[in-house]
This record gives structure tokens, sequence and C-alpha cells, in this order.
């Protein structure tokens, strides 16, 4: 199992992302619960102080996205402000037979703030969204997972033009502009394509 620990304020939403594709080579994640929980310390009898489940209605929830294989594991503001300083923690999926897979666990820190950082409705988005939580050691920037509706339009471009002309025709204009924000962001910025005209008029025209 591998070994992350965390750091966390008490003064902001709980959000962070963690990549599961090297488990989805052997298991179907979208079958399993993901759950996590946190205790004071390793052998403390449960109920855990706290946990973190896919599907849960409040307190910590695990979003899984089976098109990016991201999970997103976050908790409001209101629960972060009563962590104590430490916990142990360990996460793992759990399926409908009873067979449990370990993902990783270590430790949290909570560190203490003096005003509101991240609100809770800021993180319950998906996209654009970093994490606010830190993993001792590691300086990359956490992956962003991307909404189902748009994993799904990228994924059509493998497809055919008219499997990408069906999704896009269903979004939105803010699914539009979140589109357009991932292409440029993939795109370097010495280069000169320009993706700002996209619209589905623009690509039902291009595709036929």
């Amino acid at each position: 199992m591998t070994t992350y620990n965390l750091r966390a304020s008490n003064n902001a939403t709980f959000r962070w992302t963690r990549d599961l594709t090297q488990f989805a080579a052997t298991y179907v994640l979208s079958a399993a619960t993901i759950r996590m929980e946190a205790r004071l310390y390793p052998d403390e009898p449960d109920p855990p102080a706290y946990t973190w489940v896919t599907g849960a209605t409040s307190g910590g929830l695990v979003t899984f996205n089976p098109a990016t294989n991201l999970a997103v594991i976050t908790a409001p503001l209101s629960d972060m402000a009563a962590m104590p300083p430490q916990l142990v923690y360990d996460a793992r999926l759990e399926f409908p037979g009873g067979a449990t897979v370990p993902l990783f666990g270590g430790q949290m820190i909570f560190t203490p703030g003096v005003t509101r950082t991240t609100n809770d409705a800021a993180a319950a988005g998906i996209l654009g969204i970093g994490d606010t939580v830190s993993v001792d050691g590691e300086t990359s920037t956490s992956p962003i997972p991307m909404p189902l509706s748009l994993s799904a339009a990228i994924a059509a471009v493998a497809l055919s033009p008219a499997s990408l002309l069906a999704v896009f025709a269903t979004f939105s204009p803010a699914q539009i502009s979140a589109l357009q924000a991932i292409i440029g962001t993939s795109t370097p910025s010495s280069g000169s394509l320009d993706f700002s005209p996209i619209t589905p008029l623009t690509v039902a025209a291009a595709l036929h």
C-alpha cells in the first residue's frame, strides 16, 4: 500500500485528487465503493474519527470519474474546523461480495488558519479547481478531473466526426467555455492554434 502523508488546513475545504489508473487495469473501479477512514491512532476502534466514502450525502465524499480514473476526495469546511492536529488514515476499494483492496494510507497533519481560504461551493466543482491538500514529497500539480460530459466529447474525437458532433451539440454555453479552456491549456503558449471560435455551429460546419 502506497504511503501519502497529507497536509491540510482547518480553514479550507478538504479537496484531494488521486489518479487510480494503476488499479483500473486489474479492478472494475466503477463497481467498487471507495472508502477512506481517519483515526487518532492506527488501532483506534470503530467508529473512525472521520470517513470519506463514495455516494455520501453529507460529510466526507469520494467522487470517482470512470472516464479519467480520477477520484476526488472532499469534505466541507465546517468539518475541517473541528479536525484534530494529526490523524492517521487509510483508503480502500470495497466490492459488493465483501472483498477489499487497500489503496493508500499515511498521516494527516492539519494546520490552523486565521481566515477562510476555500469555501465549499468552490471545492464542489470539478473543472479547474486545484487541491487544497498537499502530499509530502510531491511538488507537481495534482491532476484535475474533467466532468463526464467533457470527457465523452474528447473521447468521441477518436470515434468519428458524427460522434463528436452529437456530443458537442448537447453542450451548454458554460460547457463549451470549459472545453475551450481545456483545449487552450493543452496548447503550447508558442503555438499558433486559435480555439476561440469553437461553437456548435462552427463544429457542425467543419464536420459537414
